[in-house]
C-alpha cells in the first residue's frame, strides 16, 4: 500500500504527466499533421480507448479486497481519474484530423458520436466524483455508514467549544441543490475556523469534526443521489463502450490501411 504522503503527491503526478501530453500533442498535430488512418493518429486512438478500459478497474477495486491492499481505494480513484482524463484528452486529438480535412466535424460521423459519447461520459463523471467528496469515508475511502460516522465523531469530542457553532446551522437531508448549498457552506465554515488562530493539532481535529458534521447533515440525500448517479452513469458508459466497438469496427472496414487480411 502506498504511504500516505506518496498518495498526496499522485494527483500532482497525473496533473504533470496530462500537460506534458497535451503538449506534445499539440505540437504534433499543429507540425505533422497526421492523416486519419495514419499510424500514429490510430495508435493515439488505442491509447485513448486502452485508458477508459483499464479506468474500470476502480470498480474491481471497489469489490476486491485483494486490490484494497494493494492501495488504498482513494488510491485507485486517483488512477481511474487520470485514465479518464488521459482517454478524452487522447480521443479528442484522435478526431483533429476530421477537422482539418474536412472543416467542420460531420455529426452523423462515428467518431465524433463516439467523442460526444465520452464527453458526456466524462462529464457524468466529474459530477460522480463530486458528490463522492460530499460522502464522509474513512481515511482508505471507504463510505462510512451513520453508525460509523457516529463513532468517529465522539472520537473527537475533544474539539474547542467556539467550533461548535461553526456546524449549528446545518441543513437536513436533501437532494442535489441542498448539497451543493451544504458544501459551500461547509468551505465557509472551514474558511471562519482558519482565522481562529488555533493550535494546529486542534485545528486539523476541529476541520476534521466540521467536515463530518456538515457531511452527516446531508448524507442521507448525498447517499440517494449517489446511487441515481450509478444508474445513470453505467448505461452511459455501456453505451460509450458500444460506439467506441462500432467505431473500430467500421474502421478496419473501411480504411485500407487498417486492413489485417
Amino acid at each position: 500500500m502506498y504511504p500516505p504522503r506518496v498518495t498526496r503527491f499522485l494527483p500532482f503526478l497525473y496533473f504533470g504527466l496530462l500537460v506534458a501530453e497535451g503538449i506534445a500533442l499539440t505540437a504534433t498535430y499543429a507540425v505533422l499533421r497526421p492523416s486519419s488512418s495514419s499510424l500514429f493518429n490510430v495508435t493515439v486512438g488505442t491509447v485513448g480507448l486502452a485508458s477508459m478500459v483499464i479506468m474500470l478497474v476502480y470498480s474491481i477495486a471497489r469489490r476486491s479486497r485483494a486490490l484494497r491492499a494493494m492501495a488504498r481505494l482513494s488510491t485507485w480513484l486517483h488512477l481511474h481519474i487520470f485514465l479518464g482524463l488521459q482517454g478524452i484528452l487522447l480521443v479528442f486529438f484522435h478526431c483533429v484530423p476530421m477537422l482539418y480535412r474536412e472543416g467542420h466535424a460531420a455529426l452523423l460521423n462515428p467518431g465524433v458520436l463516439n467523442l460526444l459519447a465520452v464527453m458526456v461520459v466524462f462529464a457524468s463523471g466529474v459530477f460522480g466524483r463530486y458528490l463522492y467528496a460530499q460522502v464522509p469515508k474513512t481515511l482508505g475511502g471507504q463510505h462510512l455508514a451513520i453508525r460509523e460516522l457516529d463513532e468517529e465523531l465522539s472520537a473527537l469530542a475533544s474539539v474547542p467549544k467556539e467550533v461548535h457553532t461553526l456546524w449549528a446551522t446545518a441543513p437536513a437531508r436533501g437532494g442535489v441543490f441542498a448539497i451543493v448549498g451544504s458544501d459551500l457552506q461547509r468551505r465557509s465554515a472551514l474558511r471562519k475556523l482558519g482565522a481562529m488562530g488555533l493550535e494546529p493539532e486542534a485545528h486539523a481535529l476541529a476541520a476534521r469534526r466540521v467536515t463530518l458534521e456538515w457531511q452527516k447533515a446531508v448524507l442521507g440525500g448525498a447517499q440517494g443521489v449517489f446511487r441515481l448517479w450509478i444508474l445513470l452513469h453505467r448505461p452511459l458508459a455501456i453505451a460509450m463502450y458500444f460506439l467506441s466497438a462500432v467505431h473500430i469496427a467500421l474502421a478496419l472496414m473501411f480504411t485500407p490501411s487498417l486492413r489485417f487480411w
